[in-house]
């Protein structure tokens, strides 16, 4: 099941749909972020909307159970 922070995609104006799309769209590349506080690995995602919006997004995998905690628009790094 898929979860997110909605407080966080209201902060950075990002829509659950736009995360659904860079996470199901194949040209999408990932970056491991390591285990987080609580033990869990978390991924960074870096992909474009359909409207070509760039997107980082990142997702927290609790048991079965995948958490966006973060998405924001892609930082310059990611864009080159």
């Amino acid at each position: 099941m898929l979860s997110y922070n909605a407080a966080n995609l209201a902060k950075h104006d990002v829509t659950a749909s736009e995360v659904d799309e860079v996470l199901n769209d194949s040209r999408t590349i990932w970056l491991d972020l390591g285990v987080s506080r609580e033990g869990n690995d978390r991924l960074r995602f870096v992909g474009i909307t359909k409207a070509g919006r760039a997107l980082e997004v990142g997702v927290e995998l609790i048991g079965e159970d995948e958490h966006v905690f973060h998405a924001m628009d892609a930082g310059e790094r990611y864009l080159k």
